[in-house]
């Protein structure tokens, strides 16, 4: 069971860098560069938060498996 919190960290960081990586994709050069949101960056958005999401329950239900 000691997987699960190094599987949230994981998640939770990935999902973070997609996140991130998403909302600033057109000022570093990775977007189309217009000024518009593109539907890959939303898309990227709602996938980043989800993985960061999940990672995030896991991390939590570990911690709450051990007070417990």
């Amino acid at each position: 069971m000691g997987n699960v919190k190094a599987v949230g960290i994981v998640l939770l960081v990935i999902g973070i860098a997609i996140l991130v990586l998403s909302l600033i994709a057109d000022p570093i050069g990775i977007g189309h560069g217009n000024a518009r949101f593109g539907y890959k960056q939303i898309l990227g958005v709602i996938v980043g938060a989800i993985v960061t999401v999940g990672g995030s329950v896991l991390i939590l239900r570990k911690a709450k498996q051990l007070d417990q």
